[in-house]
This record gives structure tokens, sequence and C-alpha cells, in this order.
């Protein structure tokens, strides 16, 4: 008996299904890739519909402590998204955990409205009264879409700053950004106020919170840029002000000073007194310097003067002792000449 072997099918054999070259899969892949981007693109251009501003105007409108009817806008963040900003007006004296509740209460009841949102922010203000009888302006901003962490820390920001006020603040302003200072104003005295942001607190759980506190001080303008995890308290500022030039007669002389202890600083981060006088001359410069002498520090002193012409001089002082900044080589002379007076 003769056996046949069976011989394998060739190209030509009828019925052959024919697999895919490497060159046909690869041209097929980069076709789909190309009509998928060609598919994004028109997507991408089609723009999304403004959003209905009406839940967040009927949801505000008569709800206590709500004051007047709210103010709705729409924001065109890109082409496939939008954002709502909604203007509250509160409430003359309306008490911080009421507008805390207000917040909170929204967030929950309006979750659905958000959904899509790039932002859905709330910008509350109201005016009241301080507790020695000044106008008071508080304000709070905060966003819907954010995680309700972040709401809460809002919240408490809130309630601490409202809580530093002892009589002379006038302006209490909570940012949207959680990573932006508290914003504080005083009313304008002739001394340094009682609750000047000096030595502020921590948020309850301990968390550290920056503050910038604005103050006019006779001529002066001063700013306090602080932090709740560095004391300032030690810093002689009633001395420093009282031996600044006056600028009355010449508003262009009107010091301006800052105390940074948010900023990086100058040396090695160190809280830093910047004191801008136009025209100080180095007699000027004296008591001003001698304000500092003494003092427990360790923060580091700026003063710009007059001669040698707009010349800045750095100072540091550690555990009572004014030195001259060693990194700094401008007016060397007259920085040792000021340090050879005290």
């Amino acid at each position: 008996m003769t056996s046949q072997t069976t011989s394998p099918p060739t190209d030509s054999t009828p019925g052959k299904r024919h697999g895919l070259t490497r060159r046909q899969v690869i041209g097929g892949l980069s076709s789909a890739v190309v009509l998928t981007g060609i598919g994004v693109r028109i997507w991408m251009r089609i723009p999304t519909t403004e959003p209905d501003t009406a839940p967040f105007a009927d949801y505000f409108t008569g709800r206590a402590p709500v004051m007047s009817e709210p103010t709705v806008d729409t924001e065109h963040v890109s082409t496939k998204s939008w954002g709502v900003r909604t203007f509250l007006t509160l409430e003359e004296n309306t008490p911080v955990e009421d507008a805390i509740a207000l917040i909170q209460s929204a967030y929950t009841d309006l979750a659905a409205n958000v959904e899509g949102l790039a932002h859905a922010t709330l910008l509350i203000g109201w005016n009241g009264t301080g507790p020695a009888g000044e106008d008071l302006y508080t304000a709070i901003d905060v966003d819907l879409v954010r995680p309700r962490s972040e709401l809460d820390f809002q919240c408490e920001r809130l309630r601490v700053a409202t809580g530093l006020n002892q009589g002379a603040i006038d302006t209490v302003r909570i940012p949207l950004e959680t990573d932006e200072a508290i914003a504080i104003s005083h009313i304008e005295a002739d001394s340094l106020p009682a609750d000047a942001v000096l030595a502020p607190p921590a948020a309850a759980d301990g968390t550290a919170l920056a503050y910038e506190d604005r103050l006019g001080i006779g001529s002066t303008s001063l700013t306090i840029s602080a932090t709740s995890d560095v004391d300032l308290s030690g810093v002689p500022l009633d001395a420093v002000l009282a031996a600044l030039p006056g600028g009355a007669e010449d508003p262009s002389r009107e010091p301006i000073v800052t105390l940074d202890a948010v900023g990086p600083g100058y040396a090695d981060g160190l809280p830093t007194i910047d004191i801008y006088e136009q025209d100080l001359t180095l007699d000027e410069a004296e008591p001003i310097l001698r304000a500092f002498d003494g003092a427990e520090g360790p923060h580091a002193i700026r003063l710009q003067v007059a001669s040698p012409p707009d010349s800045e001089m750095r100072f540091l002082l550690t555990d009572g002792t004014l030195t001259a900044d060693p990194s700094w080589h401008t007016a060397e002379e007259e920085m040792a000449d000021l340090l050879g007076r005290l």
C-alpha cells in the first residue's frame, strides 16, 4: 500500500485565509490614531454649554443670613469648561458660625450642581461692628468644587482670624487659595495696637497659618507678614517706629516698614525688618539702629539710606548684639560708622 503525504498548501490553495502583514498592522494603527486625533480635535472645538446659574441664585435667595439677592455670573475657563461665581452679602454682624454653617450647607446641597464645573466660587462678605465699636468688614472666598477638607480649612482660618480682633482691626479677609496669607488691616493709629499680628495662633489642629497685617502708624506704613510658627513679639517695633523721622510735613518722606517672617529672607531665612525712608541720612539712621540694640533677635535689618546714593545697609541682630552682615559689601564704612556710635 502506497502512503501519500499531503503537501502543504501554497498561496494558490483555494480557501486560504491570509494573515495581516506587519506593515498592514502598523498602517492600520496609524490610521486609527490619526482618526482618533481628528475626532479629539473636533470634540475640543465644540464648546461646552454655559451652565445654568439659576440653581445657585435660587438656593441663596431668601436664605439666612444672606441679606440681599445674590449675584451669580459665569466664567468661560476654556472651550470645554465653565466656572460659576456667586457673590453674597450677609446681614450685618452675622456671627462667624452662621456664615460657616451657610458655607457647609451649600457644599452639601449644591453638590449635584457643581459637577463638571471648573470652579464654583462663593465670595462672601459682610459688615459689622468690632468689640470696641469700630467698623469691621469680614470676607471669605471658598470653592464648592474643591475637597471638603479644603473648605473646612478655610472655615477654620476664618474662625482663628476673626478671633484676633481686640478693637483695632477693621478688615479680615480669607483669600480663596489656602497658601495665601490671611489678610488683616488695622484702623490708623498713633501707636502700635495690641492686636497687631506679631505672634498669631495656628489652626486648632496645629497647622501653621500665615498672615499679612497692614497698619498705618502715624505717618508710617507698616506691613507685617507673620506666621504662627515664628514669634515676632520680641521685635522692638514700638521703639523703631518712635525713632523714624516723621513724614507729616513732606509726604514723600513717609517711612515704609515691613517685618517679614514668611518670605525666604536674605540671611539664613531670618525674619527681616526693612526700613525705607526717602533720603534717610546717617544721623537719622542712628536712632533707628539704636532701637534694636539689646533686643533679643535673631533677625535681619535692612536700611535704605541716601549716602552713599540710594545705598542699602544690612545688619544682623543675634543674642542682643548688632553686627554688619558679613555677606554684604556695600556701604561697609558707613555701617561701621553707625555701629561705632552705639
